[in-house]
Order: structure tokens, then sequence, then C-alpha cells
């Protein structure tokens, strides 16, 4: 795939850490924005957390010293991505259910603490205290990447695979879009990855892949459009410039999530939003410029994600906005990933 892991920007230069994980194969590639990689929008914040939980398990890889290549969420936290773990919370407690046959969630729940590793055939298997193999027998060479610091793991469409059968839907939606964020690999890379290999998991991946789209600034947003969809709203544009919308500075003015048709726009505040005044008065200057043009702007913020009568509350407010434009009557409906992913779905397109 020739795709540069976190550390390729010099995002990890000041960690103080003798190592970073730039693939000893991959040489810096400058032309990631040309080729179609990453989103700046990302929060820093967001991404710093990353960057010390990373730090952490890089350090215990590189002490554990294990002859064989990382896999699952080792991997994906190697890579400076999200894992199943971080993503796990009241909003995704909705998902297992919704997405989880029953008896099986404890067979999927990942765990935190071990250090995964994969091996080509089961007698490669060994009990060793502190770490958990797990046997792809298609596992192939070019899955596999060396990092500069001399830990070995599986490149980021085999590590975003591997955790298939062990992520939610929703889960799975939200690390492919953060690697496109991150600049780890395109949705296109994953696709042809999940064509192309033979896996646990394929057909899930293949949904996810069909709701996962590029753009999006945070795995909160991500999960905010998603839930929103499967309440039967059309499908969201991600970070929407709005016509005829500015700043002094001429910089366009834009919303997380638009139906544009509709005139309907979403914005995730996280605590920045509330701690930074500068921030918190541009927020309020934007909302207020976008309602002088007739758009409707609904502020959410986690404790709406945590509460699922909250969300309900969204879908059927925003329903009622487009019912007062089409005469259609409002109503939620509970759809499922897979009807959301099919692009035969009646109203899917919002824009």
């Amino acid at each position: 795939m020739g795709v540069t892991t976190f550390g390729a920007n010099g995002e990890y230069a000041d960690d103080g850490y003798p190592w970073d994980a730039v693939p000893m194969d991959s040489p810096v590639d400058e032309g990631l924005a040309q080729r179609g990689y990453g989103n700046q929008r990302s929060y820093p914040m967001l991404r710093a957390n990353l960057r010390e939980r990373t730090s952490q398990v890089m350090r215990r890889c590189k002490d554990a010293n294990l002859p064989y290549a990382y896999c699952k969420s080792t991997a994906l936290r190697l890579l400076g991505v999200e894992t199943p773990e971080d993503l796990a919370g009241p909003g995704n407690a909705w998902d297992n259910a919704a997405s989880r046959k029953p008896g099986r969630q404890s067979k999927r729940r990942p765990n935190a603490d071990a250090l995964h590793v994969v091996v080509r055939t089961a007698s490669e298997r060994r009990a060793l205290p502190g770490v958990r193999m797990h046997v792809w027998n298609g596992l192939a060479d070019d899955c596999v990447q060396m990092l500069a610091n001399g830990i070995c793991c599986l490149k980021p469409a085999a590590a975003w695979s591997s955790v298939a059968m062990d992520a939610t839907m929703l889960q799975l939606i939200q690390i492919a879009e953060s690697m496109e964020r991150y600049g780890l690999a395109t949705l296109d890379e994953l696709r042809a990855f999940v064509e192309a290999r033979r896996f646990h998991g394929k057909h899930r991946c293949r949904v996810a892949l069909a709701i996962a789209k590029p753009g999006s600034a945070s795995v909160k947003e991500t999960e905010l459009r998603v839930r929103l969809e499967l309440r039967g709203l059309p499908e969201f544009a991600i970070n929407f410039a709005v016509p005829g919308a500015a700043y002094d500075s001429r910089v366009e003015q834009t919303v997380d999530l638009a139906l544009e048709r509709y005139r309907v726009g979403l914005e995730y505040q996280g605590d920045q939003h509330r701690s930074d005044y500068r921030q918190y008065r541009r927020d309020r200057d934007k909302l207020g410029a976008l309602a002088a043009l007739g758009w409707r702007v609904f502020e959410v913020t986690q404790d709406d994600l945590n509460s699922e009568e909250a969300l309900d509350r969204l879908a059927m407010r925003i329903m009622c906005v487009i019912a007062a434009q089409t005469g259609v009557q409002p109503q939620i409906a509970r759809l499922t990933y897979a009807r959301i992913a099919d692009p035969r779905r009646a109203g899917r397109k919002g824009v």
C-alpha cells in the first residue's frame, strides 16, 4: 500500500522517545494531501490523547520484544488511531445491543490489557502472559510492516480488518473514517483490501465501508451522523460550506453535518467550544449568520450522544423541520446498518 503511519509528519517528534512509527520500507510521503489522505479538521485534544495512549503501548511492545506482528487493537494503537476500547461508551452500548446476536457480546469484547499478535497457523500459538495470539490463515507478507523502532505490526487496512469481529458496526465505521482522517489509508484502499483478502468479518467490513465517508473531523461527528441516519434521517453532507456565509476574514463558514435541501445543520460541540472564549464567540457569530440565511442549526453535545431519548428528540425536531417543507408526516424509524448502507434506500440523499 505504501502508506505512512503516524509520525511521518513530525507529529510525534517531541515525545522524547527514541523511536517513531514510520515503516522501514516506506519513505515519508510529502504528497499525502495530494493523494487524498488526511483531514486537518480533527480536534487537537483528541489527537493528543491518542498520542499519549500510543506512546504507552509502544513502550509495552518494545519491552515485550515479541517476534510476532501485532494485530487488532494493539496494531491500531501503534498506528495512532482509535480502538474499540476507546470507542466503548454509553452511545456504543446501544450499538452493541442493536448489532450483535444474543450471547455473542462477551465473545467479541476485546481485552484492553492484552497485547494482541497474529500468527499464520494454530500450531504457532502458545501461552504467553499478557499476550493473546490470533490465527489468520490468509495472512500475507504484504499485510505486515516493520516500524522504524523494530516493532512489527499489521498495515492499516489489515489492522482495521482484524477487529471486524471485535468492534461494533459503529466502531468499524468510526475507525475506518479515523484512518482516512489521520492519513493512514483512504476508504478506497480499505475497500480494495477487503475485496482482495479472506478473513472473518469481511461482510461486516463491506457494510461499514458502504456507510463510511471521508471528511469527518472526529469519531463523535461520525457517531452523530450514523445514529441519526439509523433513525431514518437522510444522508448528511460532512463539513458543508454554507453558500453565502463567511467570517470577516472571508473564510467560508461550515457546519459539521448538513441537509442542504432543507437548510438544516448540526454542530457537535466538544468541551473546547465551551472552555475557549474565542471559540465560543466564533460559534455564536456563525450561528447568528446562518440563522439570518434561513438555516436551522442544532448544537449537540456528549450528553446528547449518551441519551437515546435525547437523540430521538433531536431526530424528531429535524424531521419536523423537513415536514414543514415537504408536508410529509414526521416519524422516527429504526433502520439497520444494512438498510442505511444500501444506496437504493429512498430518501438517503439529503443534499
